[in-house]
C-alpha cells in the first residue's frame, strides 16, 4: 500500500511539472540552445522513467482490485514460486531503460559541456563575447575585458551571439546560474571555470533571473542579478554610455561609478558584508574604544544585506584584475609574485 501511495504522489508531481506550474516553468521555457538541450535531456529521462512508473501504478491498483478478498473468481495458486516471463519483464525493461539513460547521459554531458565553445549549424566556431564573472561577498561583479568596463549585479550581451563566461570567486565557493540560458557552474577561489551559452531572443525588460545556486553563508539569498539579452546596437550603445559615465540614461536606478575598477576599489566591496560569526568575534574581541566603535557599527548594519547590492557601472577596468583575483589565492603555490598571473593568462590564451 505504501508503494502505491508513493507511486501516485510521484505521478502527481510529474504531472504538475509537465503542466508548467503557472505557465513559466523554466524547464519547459528555455531561451537558449544550451538550456533547451538540457531541458530536452531532462524530459527524455522523465518520459523513460514513466515507462516504469505508470505501469507500476496501474498494476498495483489492478492487482489490489483483482485479488481482493471478495473476488472469489481470482486465481488461487498457493504453490506458485516462479515465472520466467515476469523475471524477463521486471529485469529486462529496467535494464533497457538504464542503458538508454546511460547513453543519453554520456552524449549530453559531451554535447552540453559548459567548457565546450558553441558552434553554428555548420559546426563552425563563431566569435564569442568574453565576460569575466567574479563571485564577491553577496554580489556578482562582471568584467568585460574587451570593452574595458565592469558592472555589479547586471550583465548584458547581444542576442544570437555566443557568450563565454570565465568564472571565479573572491569569496567562498559559489555557483553561477542563469536558469533560462544554461546550467549552473561553480565559482571557486583560486580557480577559473567556464560557461558557454547563447540567448536566442531578447530578454524581457527586467531581464532574465540570475543568482547564486550554492549556499555560501548569511546573505547569499541577496546574491541576485539580472541578465539582459539585447540587440547588437543596444549592447554597443550601453557600453558607450558606461564609458561616457552616462549611467542614468541606461538605468535610472543604477549607481554610476565613473572610476576605474582596480584591486583597491575591488577590496572595498566587502565593507559592511560581514558574516554573523565575524560580527560576534568583533564584539567579543573588542577592547579599545576604537574596536568597540567598529564592532557597534557592524552590529548596527546587521550580519548580512537585506537586499541585493545596487547595480553599479565602472567605466574602466584594470586589464589584469581578473587574473590578479585568482592569483591572490594561488600565490602560496607559486614562487614568484607574478607566476600565478602568468599561469592564468596562459590558460586564457593571452
Amino acid at each position: 500500500m505504501r508503494q502505491t501511495i508513493l507511486a501516485v504522489l510521484s505521478l502527481s508531481a510529474i504531472a504538475a511539472l509537465l503542466t508548467g506550474c503557472g505557465g513559466d516553468m523554466v524547464l519547459l521555457n528555455s531561451k537558449g540552445p544550451v538550456a533547451e538541450g538540457q531541458s530536452d535531456l531532462m524530459m527524455k529521462a522523465i518520459y523513460l522513467m514513466l515507462l516504469v512508473v505508470i505501469p507500476s501504478i496501474i498494476m498495483a491498483l489492478w492487482f489490489g482490485w483483482k485479488y481482493r478478498a471478495s473476488n472469489k473468481d481470482a486465481d488461487y495458486k498457493p504453490t506458485w514460486a516462479h515465472s520466467t516471463t515476469i523475471e524477463i519483464v521486471v529485469w529486462g525493461i529496467p535494464c533497457i531503460i538504464i542503458a538508454i539513460l546511460a547513453y543519453l547521459t554520456w552524449w549530453g554531458s559531451h554535447k552540453y559541456d559548459p567548457y565546450r565553445p558553441l558552434t553554428n549549424e555548420q559546426g563552425q566556431y563563431e566569435e564569442h563575447l568574453t565576460i569575466q564573472a567574479v563571485a564577491e561577498q553577496f554580489k556578482w561583479v562582471f568584467i568585460y575585458p574587451e570593452q574595458k568596463i565592469a558592472t555589479i549585479n547586471e550583465v548584458r550581451f547581444p542576442v544570437n551571439k555566443p557568450v563565454e563566461f570565465k568564472i571565479t570567486s573572491n569569496f567562498t565557493m559559489n555557483s553561477f546560474f542563469i536558469p533560462k540560458l544554461a546550467g549552473q557552474v561553480y565559482a571557486m577561489a583560486g580557480m577559473q571555470t567556464r560557461l558557454h551559452m547563447l540567448a536566442e531572443e531578447p530578454s524581457p525588460v527586467d531581464g532574465y533571473r540570475g543568482f547564486s545556486a550554492n549556499y555560501s553563508g548569511y546573505g547569499f539569498t541577496q546574491m541576485r542579478f539580472r541578465a539582459h539579452a539585447v540587440s547588437e546596437t543596444d549592447f554597443n550603445n550601453w557600453v558607450a554610455a558606461i564609458k561616457a559615465g552616462n549611467g542614468k540614461s541606461i538605468n535610472p536606478e543604477a549607481v554610476q561609478e565613473t572610476v576605474k575598477l582596480t584591486k583597491e576599489v575591488f577590496a572595498t566591496l566587502k565593507d559592511g558584508d560581514r558574516s554573523k560569526h565575524q560580527i560576534e568575534a568583533m564584539v567579543n574581541n573588542a577592547h579599545t574604544p576604537e574596536e568597540k566603535a567598529l564592532a557597534h557599527e557592524a552590529e548596527r548594519k546587521g550580519p548580512f544585506p537585506t537586499k541585493p547590492h545596487a547595480v553599479t557601472y565602472y567605466s574602466d577596468v584594470d586589464s589584469d584584475l581578473f587574473a590578479s583575483i585568482i592569483h591572490t589565492y594561488m600565490s602560496n603555490y607559486h614562487g614568484a609574485d607574478h607566476a600565478g598571473v602568468e599561469h592564468v593568462n596562459a590558460s586564457n590564451g593571452e
